[in-house]
C-alpha cells in the first residue's frame, strides 16, 4: 500500500514539475514559436478527430439521403447487394460510414485504375478527403482479381475420341 501511495505522489510531482517547466518555456518562446506550437496542437486534435469521424455510423435513412434515394427499402437493398453488414443497435439499423463511402467511390476508382494504371492511386489520393477511406479502398481494389476474357473451344468428334482414349 505504501509503494502505491509513493508512486502516486511521484506521478503527481512529475506532472506538476512538467507543467511548471512547460509554462516557463512558454514564457521564453517568441510569438512565432507560440503560434507554431498552437497550430501543431490544433493539427493533432484534427487528426484525432478525423480518426473518430472515420468510424462514424449512419442510419438507413441517412444512407438513403447520401445515395439520393427516395425510400429506405431501396437503400437497405443497395447495402445488402454491396455486401455491407447492417447492424442492429438500440432498435435502429446502422452501418459504418467508411464502408458506404468506399462502396460509393469504388466504381470511380476502378475507372481511374483502368484509365491510369500507373498513377491511379496518386490521383485518387489527391481527390479523396479521408485518408482512412483511401487506404481501405486501395486495399479492396488491389485485392480484386482482373479476370481476362475466357474463350471456350468446342471439341470435335476427333477431339472427343482422343480425350476418351487418354482418359482410359
Amino acid at each position: 500500500m505504501m509503494e502505491n501511495e509513493e508512486t502516486g505522489e511521484k506521478r503527481k510531482i512529475t506532472r506538476v514539475k512538467t507543467l511548471k517547466v512547460l509554462k516557463a518555456e512558454e514564457r521564453s518562446l517568441t510569438s512565432e514559436q507560440q503560434k507554431r506550437m498552437s497550430r501543431e496542437v490544433v493539427e493533432n486534435i484534427e487528426k484525432k478527430q478525423d480518426k473518430v469521424n472515420s468510424l462514424s455510423i449512419l442510419t438507413i435513412p441517412e444512407v438513403a439521403a447520401k445515395l439520393n434515394l427516395l425510400n429506405n427499402v431501396t437503400a437497405k437493398r443497395w447495402l445488402e447487394r454491396q455486401g455491407i453488414l447492417i447492424h442492429k443497435f438500440s432498435k435502429q439499423n446502422i452501418v459504418y460510414e467508411i464502408e458506404v463511402i468506399c462502396e460509393i467511390d469504388k466504381p470511380f476508382v476502378r475507372s481511374l485504375k483502368f484509365k491510369y494504371p500507373l498513377k491511379w492511386k496518386k490521383i485518387y489520393r489527391n481527390l479523396v478527403k479521408d485518408q482512412n477511406a483511401y487506404e481501405l479502398l486501395v486495399l479492396q481494389i488491389e485485392g480484386e482479381f482482373d479476370y481476362g476474357p475466357t474463350t471456350k473451344v468446342k471439341r470435335g468428334i476427333g477431339d472427343e475420341k482422343l480425350y476418351n482414349d487418354l482418359m482410359k
